[in-house]
């Protein structure tokens, strides 16, 4: 009876597979690869939303912009709630600068918007600049990382 019900499970998962594989075949090289696209970017959902984040990997409800940008800083350390990507240190207190350059939009600020939770539901785009080749844009301004929000248009 065993060896029954085991051989008709096989032929039945063996036909669910084989129609999957023919219903794929009436459709373009494009098509399936536009299918796969969307069934990844439905994991990366799933997985980011398994972890209390929304749907672009910020946390909504987050007091600090260290709490709300963690998914994108795994290595970054914080101070006050503001992370700490590459910290820079010359022999005068002056030019010492420890945090980074935020890019919001396209524009400069040398400190975090005050408000964590007004704009963090809008952010769509995050980019973490730590290394010097790729902070070298923005010169002594970016030695110390450079983080790059962009936002939904309001």
């Amino acid at each position: 009876m065993k060896i029954l019900f085991t051989v008709l499970t096989f032929f039945m998962l063996c036909t669910v597979k084989a129609q999957e594989k023919i219903s794929l075949k009436g459709l373009t090289k494009k098509e399936i690869n536009t299918i796969k696209k969307e069934v990844k970017e439905k994991k990366r959902i799933a997985k980011l939303a398994s972890m209390g984040l929304n749907q672009w990997g910020i946390d909504e409800n987050a007091q600090t912009w260290y709490l709300a940008l963690k998914y994108y800083l795994p290595t970054a350390r914080q101070a006050e709630g503001i992370p700490i990507l590459r910290q820079y240190q010359t022999f005068t207190q002056e030019s010492s600068k420890t945090f980074p350059l935020w890019i919001i939009n396209g524009q400069q600020f040398s400190s975090p918007p005050q408000d964590v939770q007004a704009l963090s539901p809008h952010i769509r785009k995050v980019k973490i600049l730590i290394s010097a080749a790729e902070t070298n844009r923005w010169g002594k301004q970016g030695r110390a990382g450079v983080i790059m929000l962009t936002t939904v248009e309001l």
